[in-house]
C-alpha cells in the first residue's frame, strides 16, 4: 500500500511539474525597422555602420542575457556581444561595422531566469563595389599624463591636435582620447582612455570632465596584449584595410593599460572611426609623456 502511495505521489509531482512548465512564458525579442536602422538583406560597404534597434520583452521572468553573434559563409560563429543583466525588458540601439565577409547572418538572442530563449536574425551582404577608404596618418604625437603641466592630455583624432584640459573643455565634442598614468598590479601603466570612460578612472585624474556636456567614449581592443599586430603591418598600412580588420568589438574596453613602447593598439571612436596607435615611448611617472604615431579613418 505504501509503495502504491509513493508511486501516485511521484506521478502527481511529475504532472504538476509539467503543468508548471506549460504555464511558463518565454521572452520575446524583435528589431526596430525604419530608415535609421539596417534592414534585413541590406548591402553595406566595408566599414559601413550597421545600426540595430533591439526590443526585448519578458515572459514570466526577468531577462538575464543578451547575445549578438554573426555566422559567416565558412560556418564560423563570432560572438560580438555577450551582456549579462537582470532586466524586466529593454529597448537599446547598438552600432557595429561591416567587415570584409561577403555575407553574414546576424543573430540576436535573449535568455531569461527560467533559461527560456528567444531569438531573431537578419542576413546582410557586403557591397561588392566596396573600396578601402583613406586614412589620416600622424607620425609623431606626444601627450602628457595627469601631473604634466606643459603637455596636454586630450587629443582630437580628426586633426591630431593635443589640448590641455581648459582648451579641451571649450570643444569637448572634438576630444576622442585622453591619457594618464597609474600603477596597476604593481606594474607601471601608461594608459589610453577617453572622456567617456565610465565607472571612475578618468574623472579621478580630471574631475572637470564631469561638467562637459559631451563626453566621447573611445573603445580599446585589449586582445592585442595576447595577439599583437606586427609593426611591419602597421608601417605598410596606408588605407583603412588593416584598421577595419584589426579592431574586434568583442574586446573593446573603456581603457588600454600598460601601453608600453612597441605596442600597436586598435581603437574605435564615438564617431565610428577605427584607428591604430603605435607606442614609440612612454614615461613611467605622472609628470611624464607618451609619444606615439597614429593612423585613423578619415
Amino acid at each position: 500500500m505504501k509503495h502504491n502511495i509513493l508511486i501516485l505521489a511521484a506521478i502527481a509531482g511529475l504532472l504538476f511539474g509539467c503543468a508548471k512548465d506549460k504555464d511558463l512564458t518565454g521572452p520575446v525579442i524583435s528589431l526596430n525597422s525604419g530608415s535609421e536602422y539596417t534592414a534585413n538583406g541590406s548591402v553595406v560597404k566595408t566599414g559601413g555602420a550597421l545600426r540595430f534597434g533591439i526590443i526585448a520583452r519578458p515572459g514570466n521572468a526577468n531577462i538575464t542575457n543578451l547575445v549578438i553573434k554573426k555566422i559567416t559563409p565558412d560556418g564560423k560563429i563570432k560572438v560580438v556581444l555577450d551582456s549579462g543583466m537582470n532586466s524586466s525588458g529593454f529597448s537599446v540601439n547598438k552600432i557595429f561595422y561591416q567587415n570584409i565577409e561577403d555575407t553574414a547572418k546576424w543573430i540576436f538572442q535573449i535568455m531569461d531566469k527560467n533559461r527560456l530563449f528567444a531569438s531573431t536574425s537578419i542576413t546582410l551582404y557586403k557591397d561588392p563595389h566596396s573600396a578601402w577608404g583613406g586614412i589620416l596618418e600622424y607620425p609623431g604625437i606626444t601627450m602628457g599624463y595627469q601631473a604634466n603641466t606643459t603637455v596636454g592630455q586630450f587629443l582630437c583624432c580628426a586633426t591630431g591636435k593635443v589640448f590641455k584640459g581648459d582648451s579641451a573643455g571649450m570643444a569637448p565634442d572634438s576630444i576622442d582620447i585622453a591619457t594618464y598614468y597609474l600603477v596597476d598590479d604593481n606594474l607601471p601603466s601608461p594608459t589610453f582612455s577617453s572622456p567617456g570612460e565610465y565607472g571612475g578612472g578618468i574623472v579621478e585624474y580630471y574631475p572637470f570632465i564631469n561638467s562637459w556636456k559631451v563626453k566621447n567614449y573611445t573603445k580599446w581592443d585589449i586582445s592585442v596584449d595576447s595577439s599583437p599586430i606586427p609593426l611591419t603591418s602597421y608601417d605598410a598600412c596606408h588605407n583603412d584595410s588593416l584598421l577595419i580588420v584589426s579592431y574586434d568589438d568583442v574586446w573593446g574596453k573603456r581603457k588600454f593599460k600598460w601601453a608600453t613602447a612597441g605596442k600597436v593598439i586598435p581603437f574605435l571612436t564615438a564617431k565610428g572611426k577605427k584607428g591604430l596607435i603605435h607606442v614609440i615611448s612612454a614615461d613611467e611617472n605622472t609628470q611624464g609623456t607618451i609619444t606615439f604615431s597614429m593612423k585613423v579613418q578619415q
